[in-house]
């Protein structure tokens, strides 16, 4: 990637299907994910969302949102996660081995008709990882590819 891109906010999810809350820093665990998340110890450790992305979905669903309906945990400026895919990637303290895209769910269209659909195109949905080296991510942390796809 050759535009910096750099964390605006940061985000955990203490309940399954509960609202996301604001946090002022993100404490990853390797192997396990975010603290304080419901999804500790699962597959997605952790879920990252660009900017620019989200606002071309919701543009494009004819809605204004703030990003935290995404869901995500870390929203980063710019945009364009698909390339992120097979990289390892340092925020803050922590690496970070992205793995895959994190598809938009029917709770995307619960947010707002169209969203789902909207969020599909180019991996505006953004992407998920495991953590390889705990850390902590704050924002104004910079995204830093260490190892390209």
């Amino acid at each position: 990637m050759d535009t910096q891109h750099t964390v605006e906010r940061v985000w955990t999810r203490p309940t399954k299907g509960g609202a996301l809350e604001a946090q002022e820093a993100l404490v990853l665990e390797a192997g396990q994910g975010v603290v304080g998340d419901h999804t500790l110890g699962g597959k997605r450790q952790v879920t990252l969302v660009f900017a620019d992305d989200w606002q071309a979905a919701t543009a494009q669903a004819g809605v204004e949102l703030d990003p935290s309906a995404r869901r995500a945990n870390v929203l980063l400026s710019g945009g364009g996660a698909l390339p992120l895919i097979g990289s390892s990637v340092r925020l803050g303290d922590a690496r970070i081995e992205v793995l895959g895209e994190t598809c938009p769910c029917s709770v995307m269209d619960a947010a707002a008709e169209g969203l789902k659909e909207a969020l599909r195109p180019a991996g505006r949905g953004g992407v998920w990882g495991r953590i390889v080296e705990g850390g902590t991510v704050r924002p104004s942390d910079v995204l830093v590819v260490e190892t390209s796809a």
